[in-house]
This record gives C-alpha cells, structure tokens and sequence, in this order.
C-alpha cells in the first residue's frame, strides 16, 4: 500500500510541474538581449557610412519585486571579441518612449535603428574596414534597471555585417 501512495504523490508532482505550477523563471531583474542585428556598409565619394537595425529584448520574471523602469545607457558596434571599439556611440534612435516600464512575468521590446549618414557624418576608412572584418561584429551595450544598482551589460551575437 505505502508504494502505492508514493507512485500516486510522484505522479500527483509530476501533473503539478507539466501544468506549468512550478515557475522556474528565477528573473528577479531585467535580463536584456539583443536580438536580429544587422548593419550595411556603404561607401560613396565622402567615405562610408553605416545603417543598422536589431531589437532589444528585455524580460523580467514573475517573482520580481515589482515593475522595472528600463532605461537605455547607450549603444556601440565592437569586433568580435569586444576587444575594439569600432562605433561608439552607436547614433541609435527608436519610435519606442524611453525609459520603458517591463512589468513582472513579462517581455518588452524595443527596435532601435542606426544611420550614420543621417546627419551627413562618414565613417573613417578603418572603421569601415573593421565592421567588414571576416571575424565579424557585435551590437553592446548597457541598460539601467530600476530594480537593481547600476548598470546591465548586453551584446549580440556576433554577426557579419552587408559590405560593398
């Protein structure tokens, strides 16, 4: 009779945990990540310029303590390795009102655009080459949480960037 009872409490754990009872989304503050980076390369008589785009993504658990106003620090394109400093800061700009507010439990995202060329401004020749490195590039930045000290570093994956 007493297994009886165990395989009926295992199997009673079991249907609690394939339910979705047990959450193990341990997120107590903003996890942020950069999702579809891409950028072009394009030359022209003045030097290159530069358009990127990636989306940011920003997920906070449900045994936070309460909302987080997300607050974004700024963005750079750095090689690879994050070893050089290739654009920065990265001229990004979002239809999106910052800061943004991510609830308990929820995800929130933020597209964010990059146009170096919008203001008439170039790329030096070695910045250029560098964003077409064969190694290629990453998308990093830093976030602020209002649910925790300081600030939250993020980066792409790496990711070849469109060149001529």
């Amino acid at each position: 009779m007493k297994a009886r009872a165990w395989v009926s409490a295992a199997v009673a754990t079991l249907a609690a945990a394939a339910s979705g009872c047990i959450d193990t989304d341990a997120a107590v503050f903003v996890a942020p990540s950069i999702a579809a980076p891409e950028a072009t390369v394009a030359t022209g008589a003045l030097g290159a310029s530069l358009e990127a785009r990636f989306t940011l993504e920003l997920h906070l658990g449900p045994r936070a303590s309460g909302p987080s106003r997300v607050a974004v620090r700024g963005f750079e394109i750095t090689s690879a390795d994050q070893k050089a400093s290739i654009v920065a800061p990265l001229p990004v700009e979002t239809a999106t009102a910052l800061p943004v507010e991510v609830a308990p439990g929820s995800d929130v995202t933020v597209v964010f655009t990059a146009d170096t060329s919008a203001e008439g401004g170039t790329l030096p020749g070695e910045a250029a080459a560098a964003l077409c490195a064969a190694e290629g590039i990453r998308i990093t930045g830093s976030i602020e949480d209002s649910l925790e000290d300081g600030a939250t570093p993020v980066a792409s994956a790496v990711f070849h960037a469109r060149c001529p």
